[in-house]
Parts: C-alpha cells; structure tokens; sequence
C-alpha cells in the first residue's frame, strides 16, 4: 500500500527507463509492441486538461498504438477542486474512441487510492490477448 505511480514504474521499468518515458520527444521510439497504455492526468489542473486530451489525441494518432488497451488515472481525485471522472471522460474525448478498449481510474496516487484497480483492469485486458 501507499506506493506512488512513480515507484510502480520505477519498478516495472527501473528509474533510469522511467524517466526517458517521461520525456515526451522519446515516448515515440518505445511505441512498438505496445499492448497497453498508462495515461496519468492530474485532476486538479483544470488550465492544462484540454492540453492533456491534445497530448492524448496525438499519442493515439500513432500507428504502433493503434491496437493498444488505454488506461487513463485520473489523478489527485482526493482534492476538493479537482475535475470528475465523468468530467474528465468528456473533455478527454474518451466516448469518442471508437475501436479503442479504454477505462478511466479515479486515483490519490500519494494515498495508493485506485492504482491496483487500474492496473487490475490493465493486466485483465492485456490476458485476453
């Protein structure tokens, strides 16, 4: 319990590939043989959500992803401000996905909250292939 988005990552992928995964120009060159995709928002930054579905759209866009299961944490669920999942499924454009098999996760990544949910839903999607 209480572990952190980055520290599931840094066990997945080590913290040296983890942060190579968070620079945007290189997310590109690990696209191949993508059958899953993590999208973290932060549910509190309601200036910067249409910058994320523009982020989204174009990760979606690319071809090696076309086939991939979406996983959206809608982060920071715990603060008072932040935007719905049903909020966030809206400006997002998830209903829109067509072809795309995608679930969004409330998540309070620093409380653990929703994070083996997501990843339950992921690793379930991701065996049925």
């Amino acid at each position: 319990m209480g572990l952190t988005i980055s520290s599931i990552f840094g066990r997945l992928f080590g913290k040296k590939q983890m942060r190579i995964l968070m620079g945007r120009p290189l997310w590109r060159h690990y696209f191949q043989n993508t059958q899953g995709l993590i999208f973290v928002v932060d549910s509190n930054d309601r200036e910067r959500v249409a910058e994320s579905a523009e982020e989204l759209s174009k990760m979606l866009l690319e071809d090696e992803l076309k086939d991939a299961v979406l996983l959206v944490f809608a982060n920071k669920q715990d603060l008072p401000n932040a935007l719905s999942v049903s909020e966030l499924t809206d400006k997002l454009g998830l209903h829109a996905l067509r072809n795309k098999t995608w679930h969004i996760e409330s998540t309070c990544a620093t409380q653990g909250t929703g994070l083996y949910e997501g990843l339950d839903w992921l690793s379930k999607e991701l065996s049925k292939n």
